[in-house]
């Protein structure tokens, strides 16, 4: 091999650790090891069109680089080239940056070397060099040999279906390809033609007929699969030409001149019982008509409120107009609203895996409304309960509260970044009850209940309980129970990567708030159940 030739081992060995653009060389020579299960070497020499030699394909694993552009490969013009991994171009691995420039005349005569991790795929190495067009292509295999297997391409096909199989109105074309080699590089369709087309995502077929689908994937080794081809009959829906009967609730307090208190809530519904409802529609005083999607709040002031609905086939229902008169009750000071952000943190601050979002907010006066909040400008949307965001990545959230009266706060705004987890496994939790009871098993006073939780992984962060439908509390130490009646205790834990376990739920009664009488036992003093 020709990374061992003796100017290298004698003097001129250099390791070079490359990241972004900049080449770094140790001073002292250091010879090549076996550290890597494989050696990759690139040479070049006075060529500016392409390398004088190249890998075209390796194992995914540790791999050393070796590229030489020396008089030794050919240089004889002292030419600089570099060895440079594409990290931008669609359609390649991105996750090698490499980039070495080498020259006969360098501190190492040309010759030099970089351990790198290669992955399953289609690498695409270039020449960074002004002028230089070398540049070609590195396929990487699970297994080292050729990938000479085409990719498995499968069709789905989603609608509503009439009693002979034919899609109603519209039908959506999925398409998905594998391959365990190389990895999928494309996959293609035909739609009532012999025309190929890249295939991006769901494809809608609405025309009535007969369509004719054919469609294939091709690796990135190069192997297409043998075309496929489906056919679908989309048929036209039974005409309906009525439509959707639609309606206004309202909610909320009313003072003794029979307006609304602070705020009122208007809730719009609709029924078809043809083509069904696709769209509801209001317009608030006036202003353009918007999709309904959750109860409107109204403040204080005088609101009129168009409503319309629309059916599957196209009909739309004449508007109707409701008037609402909201007077104030002498608040006029904004909520205070707050975020908090639960799971656990990696070291770089970001959340392990997922994080769990808690909005909350206080108002001393008319009290909260509404709490809304935005993520990743998705539009704000009505919070109703803790929410668990998983998608890895930066995101940006936006948050707000309305009190009854009709302030709302400003808009507060919150940035976090959830990365990867390697704990995906939530706590096992237990509860255990104890107290004295009597042939019926009802406890005959206190009921002490404890509350456990274990996780291997990233261990407990915290256990919670709701005692008869009350909100949720933070568990830490054991709590007694004796108020006769019926109880259910709801519980739950979450670990430190922000796995939370199901909730689970025990159910017991207290029929004395006094100890046991003589003709009462004790046969069963401790209740556990483990979730």
């Amino acid at each position: 091999m020709r990374i061992l030739r003796g100017a290298l081992v004698a003097a001129t060995a250099g390791l070079c650790l490359l990241t972004g653009t900049t080449t770094a060389a140790i001073a002292e020579p250091v010879p090549i090891t076996a550290a890597a299960e494989q050696v990759l070497t690139w040479t070049a020499d006075d060529n500016m069109t392409e390398y004088a030699s190249a890998p075209a394909t390796a194992v995914a694993g540790a791999a050393t680089i070796v590229f030489e552009n020396s008089t030794e490969t050919g240089n004889t013009t002292g030419m600089t080239h570099t060895l440079t991994f594409d990290t931008s171009t669609p359609g390649y691995n991105h996750d090698v940056d490499l980039n070495i420039t080498a020259s006969p005349l360098d501190a190492e005569h040309g010759l030099h070397q970089a351990q790198v991790t290669l992955t399953p795929g289609k690498y695409r190495y270039y020449c960074a060099m002004p002028g230089h067009t070398m540049s070609g292509e590195l396929i990487v295999t699970e297994s080292g040999e050729p990938d000479t297997t085409p990719p498995e391409v499968t069709a789905t096909v989603d609608g509503t279906t009439d009693p002979d199989g034919n899609y109603v109105g519209t039908a959506t074309l999925t398409l998905a390809a594998t391959d365990d080699s190389s990895g999928v590089d494309t996959v293609e369709y035909t739609l009532d033609d012999d025309t190929y087309r890249p295939y991006s995502g769901p494809v809608t077929i609405t025309a009535p007929g007969a369509h004719t689908v054919h469609y294939r994937a091709t690796d990135k080794a190069g192997n297409a699969s043998d075309p496929k081809t489906l056919v679908i009959n989309v048929v036209q829906p039974n005409e309906d030409t009525t439509a959707p009967t639609v309606n206004a609730t309202v909610a909320g307090e009313r003072n003794d001149a029979g307006n609304y208190a602070g705020s009122a809530t208007v809730t719009l519904t609709a029924t078809d019982g043809e083509s069904g409802v696709a769209k509801i529609e209001y317009t608030m005083d006036g202003g353009a008509y918007v999709t309904y999607s959750q109860p409107a709040v109204l403040g204080t002031g005088t609101h009129t409120l168009t409503y319309r609905a629309t059916d599957k086939a196209g009909n739309t229902s004449e508007p109707k107009t409701l008037t609402v008169t909201v007077d104030p009750l002498g608040d006029v000071t904004a909520p205070f609203v707050t975020a908090d952000l639960d799971g656990e943190l990696n070291t770089e601050g970001s959340f392990a895996g997922k994080a769990t979002l808690v909005l909350a907010a206080t108002d001393t006066e008319s009290g909260i409304a509404s709490i809304e909040y935005d993520l990743d400008g998705a539009g704000f949307v009505r919070y109703g309960q803790p929410v668990t965001i998983t998608a890895v990545g930066t995101h940006l959230l936006h948050y707000r509260a309305t009190d009854r009266a009709g302030n709302t706060s400003a808009v507060r705004m919150l940035s976090f970044t959830i990365a990867k987890a390697g704990d995906l496994t939530p706590p096992v939790v237990t509860v255990r009850l104890a107290g004295p009871q009597n042939w019926s098993w009802d406890y005959v006073g206190p009921v002490t209940v404890t509350l456990a939780a274990t996780d291997e992984a990233s261990g407990v962060a915290r256990i919670q309980y709701s005692l008869d439908g009350n909100v949720f509390t933070r568990y830490h130490k054991p709590f007694v129970v004796d108020h006769v009646g019926t109880h259910t205790i709801r519980y739950r834990a979450t670990d430190e990567a922000g796995n939370t376990s199901e909730t689970g739920s025990v159910t017991f009664t207290v029929v004395s708030s006094s100890g046991p009488s003589k003709q009462e036992r004790q046969p069963n003093p401790a209740f556990e159940r483990m979730v």
